[in-house]
């Protein structure tokens, strides 16, 4: 029986991660005795204020909020405002990417129960696939940790930036991240895609600074070349830096942000016996993954006695559970609200 377990911000939330609504205030915390990461941190905080009028003690903008209206005038070539001008909007946007990727590698946590469910799933089922909306890499810490011959298969045509010998890994495990992933490097010269599978690159390499980032927004020391002295592609020499799409109303994942992932998701969902949401709350915002997930299940219907079995583990909320009524009405198999350590007690 062929099974796809999707992820959602929830599952990560098990470990330590916060969901999206939490981390715009965790991107302006100040850290003690680090000048450097205070620095980005008073950066991001001013764009807050300028730009949303935030103030201190108040709600910050939602980090959607602050992606779309960063990504939709840089690529358009608008300015946001007279202080931020396509230049300055792209700086912004790596601090804002290098804090999120510094919130999501310091505040996981191993987890005993998403461990024992990750263990039960790939052991009940005789193939297990992920499509992950998450840019964290906490599926990945578990798949390892149960089994350290295990490889992760991205889909993603990718390179390894570390290189090795595929005889000793016993099998691959397909982990699709249709929205990419925070150890994904990009080269925008010869556009190869590179894995970061054991974070061989420092953080402050992966995000790609450049000097003028600093020079524009920041009083930084000026030894802050051992920062921007970023990560080199292996095939050209250029430098490649972090890769991952972000949330804009007016650009579609599918068509422009991995669509090849996209493919591979499909064609996972189509052709597995069973569907086991974890944390994942089927929001209106993510209208296109929807979308897959319908044209997933009613492709081959006329072709089949039944559609996939569907399980949504989620956590004491009878929104998200109407949610998946309404989506799959009398096809939900079983919404389990007792979250993960619930479900793994019938897997």
């Amino acid at each position: 029986m062929k099974a796809v377990v999707i992820l959602g911000a929830g599952f990560s939330k098990n470990s330590g991660l916060p969901v999206q609504s939490e981390i715009p205030e965790l991107l302006i915390k100040d850290q003690c005795d680090n000048p450097f990461e205070n620095n980005v941190s008073h950066i991001i905080e001013r764009f807050y204020e300028d730009v949303f009028g935030f103030s201190r003690g108040a709600v910050p903008p939602s980090l959607d909020d602050v992606l779309t209206c960063i990504d939709i005038s840089t690529n358009t070539g608008h300015h946001l405002g007279i202080k931020y001008s396509p230049i300055h909007l792209r700086a912004i946007r790596r601090f804002v990417i290098y804090k999120l990727f510094k919130v999501l590698e310091e505040n996981y946590r191993y987890s005993e129960e998403v461990f024992i469910l990750i263990s039960k799933i790939l052991k009940r089922y005789t193939q297990v696939d992920f499509v992950v909306l998450n840019w964290d890499t906490v599926l990945e810490k578990y798949i390892k940790i149960i089994n350290s011959d295990y490889t992760i298969d991205y889909c993603n045509e990718g390179k390894d930036i570390r290189s090795t010998s595929s005889a000793k890994f016993s099998e691959a495990i397909r982990v699709i991240k249709i929205h990419g992933s925070c150890n994904w490097l990009y080269c925008d010269n010869c556009r190869n895609l590179f894995n970061d599978s054991y974070n061989d690159v420092p953080l402050t390499k992966k995000v790609g600074f450049k000097v003028t980032d600093f020079e524009l927004l920041g009083d930084f020391d000026p030894k802050i070349t051992e920062v921007i002295d970023g990560e080199r592609c292996v095939m050209c020499g250029d430098h490649i830096s972090s890769h991952i799409a972000t949330h804009c109303f007016r650009k579609s994942f599918r068509e422009n942000s991995f669509p090849h992932l996209w493919d591979r998701a499909e064609e996972a969902l189509t052709n597995s016996d069973k569907w086991i949401f974890i944390g994942y709350s089927l929001p209106q915002a993510d209208y296109e993954f929807k979308h897959l997930i319908k044209i997933s299940e009613l492709k081959l219907r006329h072709r089949r006695k039944r559609g996939p079995e569907v399980d949504a583990v989620l956590l004491n909320s009878k929104t998200t559970a109407a949610n998946y009524e309404s989506f799959f009405g009398h096809n939900i198999g079983w919404i389990c609200n007792g979250g993960i350590t619930e479900y793994s007690k019938y897997v």
